[in-house]
């Protein structure tokens, strides 16, 4: 038996488990995730490139293709960007641990206040706690 596909067992065992409890709140934990660190390590892709595009005109001194220079490095930074995307990813998913909260719980905290609490909100609230 491989890392690869024991990992495969146990995320399908932890996703039916949480899915006993809260009916779709593994999918939205998976998506608000995967989302939120693509979003993250985007932006910090997009700043690498500006330091990339400044560095590779300093190689224009020493004769070399700066076309050439800023695709090689830009294509790199891609590349471990989505490494680490993937990495991230199953990381935040296997530290997941939900907080699903009864209703019989909700009731007496809710009857004080007069503002509607979206039940979706809720189970996000705890996939984002967890990250």
């Amino acid at each position: 038996m491989t890392c690869h596909s024991s990992f495969h067992k146990f995320c399908a065992l932890c996703q039916e488990i949480v899915e006993k409890q809260a009916p779709g709140l593994m999918k939205e934990a998976e998506r608000f995730l995967i989302l939120s660190n693509i979003d993250r390590l985007w932006k910090e892709h997009l700043q690498a490139l500006k330091f990339v595009q400044q560095a590779v005109g300093l190689r224009g001194y020493a004769q070399r293709d700066l076309l050439i220079q800023y695709k090689l490095e830009g294509y790199n930074l891609f590349l471990d960007m989505m490494a680490q995307i993937r990495r991230n990813v199953i990381y935040s998913v296997y530290q997941f641990k939900p907080v699903v909260k009864n209703q019989e719980e909700e009731k007496p905290q809710n009857k004080g206040s007069k503002k509607k609490v979206d039940k979706g909100a809720n189970k996000l609230g705890a996939a984002q706690a967890a990250s």
